[in-house]
């Protein structure tokens, strides 16, 4: 289940910004599963040179916590993220504008990891990080970063 929520940035730096680090296309979700939540705590872990990275908490200040953790989105060059294509757990999918994508369903044992969505966009890979989602859940969440 999705809802559209509002995003409380807790960094510093706005998209406009992390750009201006990273030099690539910023996309961020505009829509998440809902985790019985209404607001979602945006931090910028990393803007640099071809690479960022932010993370959705559950709370303010989570800093990561797996109780408080939501999940996260990169955007790099693929060099930097050659190691992610080589899981064989891998499904292909495809986004609404007929993207190639690559999925992976988030395992659960005492607890349930991230599943994980990748797509190239304007010669970007981008890595889409939802705690416990299913594949609808976020393909609907990859789908919200997309331009429309």
């Amino acid at each position: 289940m999705l809802l559209g929520i509002i995003f409380v940035v807790t960094g510093a730096m706005t998209p406009a910004q992390i750009y201006h680090h990273a030099r690539i296309p910023v996309l961020i979700p505009s829509v998440m599963p809902a985790w019985g939540v209404s607001r979602v705590y945006e931090s910028v872990d990393l803007a640099k040179r071809g690479k960022y990275r932010i993370s959705f908490g559950l709370a303010p200040n989570c800093n990561g916590a797996t109780a408080c953790d939501g999940g996260s989105v990169t955007g790099g060059i693929l060099d930097d993220m050659a190691d992610l294509l080589r899981d064989p757990g891998r499904q292909s999918v495809r986004l609404r504008d007929g993207s190639p994508a690559t999925f992976v369903e988030a395992r659960c044992g005492a607890s349930c990891g991230e599943s994980e969505l990748g797509f190239w966009r304007n010669h970007v890979w981008y890595m889409l990080y939802l705690h416990a989602a299913g594949k609808a859940d976020m393909l609907r969440t990859a789908n919200s970063m997309l331009p429309q």
